[in-house]
């Protein structure tokens, strides 16, 4: 598959596809009028519960992270040394392969009981970690150094209520969780262990990256850089930027909470959602939503780069699986 053509300039930047003989709908939407939040709140705006076609869905509430933020100096100089899944300047043009790692939210709930004060995210960010570990010894047996640091794009929700919001919030001019795009990105360093390491390592490494970076004003320093540049210097200025700053690192990843029961749109049941986003020079991008207790990470790849990612996928799936056996194999000991 490739990106697909541009939108049309002249017409609204969004176009909806109905694959009748596949029972699928495909909203295109161009990330200018907005960001996940924003979007997949749109969407459930038009959604009933599948058990109740009068009840709007279940929008999950996160808890807001209270504590005081350091002024942390955001990565002023990024440049990831190359390995085979890097992308680069031109490769948003190279032709694209999709595939699905399914999870099971369940299987992740497991695992956090087993590492103190650990998230979703903290679990998600370990399966990335033990992931691509993985897949790279299985590309380039023993050609990397253990401990060797791959970066990653994050992007974080900066609006005061976290999470899902009801449309007719983000709609109202005064509110604090406005409609339109209020992220910033972070910078997620993931590192490659050989295999044989302690499975649970992998979260509890990556909680404590990501319990810094909570702390830290990284996301919001780079939403305030950007929002300069696009005011004071104009789009192309902005889009040189975010362009360079995607060029020198090696994958995008997102995670959006999505509903929490079987939910239906137009009276017909929604059996799964996922969501991507194109165009970008990475050459691998993973964006994961859940959706009643199940969670589809989309992983989006230039073919020539990574010409395998159903495997990478398994590879997912299966260091998910082998931490939730690990923490099982504690939980029973307790």
């Amino acid at each position: 598959m490739s990106t697909g053509p541009a939108l049309a300039a002249d017409k609204p930047l969004w176009e909806i596809h109905l694959l009748t003989a596949h029972r699928c709908m495909v909203f295109r939407i161009h990330h200018a009028l907005g960001d996940g939040i924003s979007l997949m709140s749109m969407l459930l705006a038009d959604c009933r519960k599948a058990n109740d076609l009068k009840a709007i869905p279940t929008i999950p509430v996160a808890k807001s992270d209270q504590r005081k933020k350091k002024r942390t100096m955001w990565g002023a100089v990024i440049c990831d040394r190359k390995t085979v899944i890097s992308g680069g300047d031109g490769v948003e043009l190279w032709p694209r392969k999709l595939t699905t790692a399914r999870f099971c939210l369940e299987d992740m709930n497991i695992v956090k009981r087993v590492v103190a004060n650990a998230t979703i995210n903290d679990v998600l960010f370990g399966v990335i970690s033990s992931g691509l570990s993985r897949y790279l010894e299985h590309r380039t047996p023993n050609a990397l150094q253990d401990g060797f640091q791959i970066t990653g794009l994050a992007m974080v929700n900066l609006r005061k209520q976290p999470g899902l919001q009801e449309l007719s919030e983000l709609m109202k001019s005064d509110s604090l969780s406005r409609w339109g795009n209020k992220f910033g990105m972070v910078l997620l360093p993931v590192q490659y262990h050989k295999p044989g390491v302690d499975i649970l390592q992998h979260v509890k490494r990556t909680k404590v990256m990501l319990d810094r970076k909570k702390q830290s004003l990284e996301a919001q320093f780079s939403y305030k850089i950007a929002l300069f540049a696009m005011s004071f210097l104009g789009s192309k200025a902005a889009g040189f930027l975010n362009y360079r700053i995607v060029c020198n690192t090696s994958f995008t990843i997102s995670n959006i909470v999505g509903p929490q029961e079987d939910i239906a749109i137009g009276d017909n049941p929604v059996t799964y959602m996922r969501v991507n986003s194109s165009s970008l020079p990475h050459a691998l991008t993973m964006h994961m939503l859940s959706y009643a207790g199940r969670a589809d990470m989309q992983i989006l790849v230039a073919k020539d780069i990574i010409p395998d990612p159903e495997f990478l996928a398994q590879c997912f799936e299966d260091a998910l699986f082998e931490m939730k056996e690990e923490a099982s194999t504690i939980i029973k000991a307790c």
